[in-house]
């Protein structure tokens, strides 16, 4: 069977596809998440009932699957939350495993993740049309059906590999009804006023290494927003979301090389390297470069911070953005080899900021 029949599901269109097809002719420029918002379902929902695209389940083995993606080649990777979008160009390398974590890291760091694959609940291969092109792609969501992760075929993505993952992972079941559950994140964090201000001080003044931060969140029972109130100017201060852009300009006029972090519930996903190009569309400021793209909901990023966290290794300086949930939208550091000090040209650039 051949790739253009793999997704010839033969189907009665349903009437949340209908639904779907009269809201994006009435707004052409509308992403399919949105068009999910606006009709009060999921984006996976749409996909698996063919709105404006063909699709077939893949089964539920998503760490074999993953394992599986290298095989792909040169490809594109999508992870996003509400208000941030990062894409990344590369080859799927180095595949870890290890229970409910994964761990990806390409030779070049083209690819860098860390997935937390108790949330990847349904996959899907996808196939749609682009302008006059045929795009195929690998879509991940968790039990909502919120989006994970997006995989893109490139032109030189290997097919025939695609097309062998498809034979060996597609779901015999394609037509029972998808169940998918909203959950309440509910988290009991302690008020302000409750927080040992002094030990919370001393702790976040002994870390020796920057991973040690969410135990440090854990054992006081604070988000990250609050830990950077309470623990005062020296470790944590405001930093204006109006400097963002002339930030960014700034790390391109001095070559300065960052690291880029963009999460969700399902994993993050790291840009390491320069960035070159800078632009404002709208409500989007944009990094828009050959094989590095991130896209920044401006009008969703409320707070900003300028955080400093010690190390073994010396003070290690992020800028980190929340939306008004206090959720992280996304965090930039320079680029530091593990176990080595952090570049001093980041951290004048951004501290001149402040």
């Amino acid at each position: 069977m051949s790739l253009q029949e793999k997704f010839n599901r033969t189907a009665e269109e349903t009437e949340l596809a209908k639904k779907y097809h009269q809201y994006a002719m009435e707004n052409p420029k509308a992403r399919r998440r949105d068009v999910a918002d606006a009709l009060k379902t999921s984006e996976a929902a749409l996909i698996d009932d063919q709105a404006g695209l063909q699709s077939i389940r893949l089964n539920g083995e998503t760490k074999a699957i993953i394992e599986a993606l290298p095989s792909l080649g040169y490809v594109m990777i999508l992870m996003r939350n509400d208000h941030a979008v990062h894409e990344r160009k590369g080859v799927y390398q180095n595949v870890k495993i290890n229970g409910a974590m994964g761990l990806i890291i390409a030779d070049d760091r083209s690819i860098d993740l860390r997935l937390f694959l108790s949330q990847w609940k349904h996959v899907f291969a996808v196939k749609e049309l682009v302008g006059s092109t045929e795009r195929y792609s690998l879509q991940f969501f968790n039990g909502e059906g919120i989006a994970i992760q997006k995989l893109f075929l490139q032109p030189e993505s290997d097919l025939q590999a695609y097309e062998s993952l498809l034979n060996s992972y597609t779901n015999e079941d394609q037509s029972s009804p998808l169940a998918f559950v909203k959950t309440e994140h509910k988290t009991n964090l302690a008020d302000d006023n409750d927080v040992d201000q002094a030990q919370l001080i001393s702790d976040w003044s002994n870390i020796t290494d920057v991973h040690q931060f969410m135990g440090l969140l854990k054992r006081h029972n604070v988000s990250r927003e609050q830990a950077f109130k309470l623990v005062g100017t020296q470790y944590a201060e405001v930093f204006s979301v109006n400097k963002l852009e002339e930030t960014l300009h700034k790390i391109v006029q001095e070559a300065v090389s960052i690291m880029c972090f963009v999460g969700n519930k399902g994993g993050i996903q790291i840009h390491t390297g320069a960035i070159h190009k800078v632009v404002k569309m709208g409500d989007w400021l944009n990094v828009l470069d050959p094989e590095f793209n991130l896209h920044l909901l401006m009008p969703g990023v409320a707070n900003a911070w300028l955080i400093r966290k010690p190390s073994s290794n010396g003070i290690i300086t992020s800028l980190e953005l929340y939306d008004a949930n206090g959720d992280q939208i996304a965090q930039f550091f320079g680029q530091r080899t593990e176990g080595k000090s952090e570049n001093p040209q980041w951290r004048a650039l951004v501290e001149a900021m402040l």
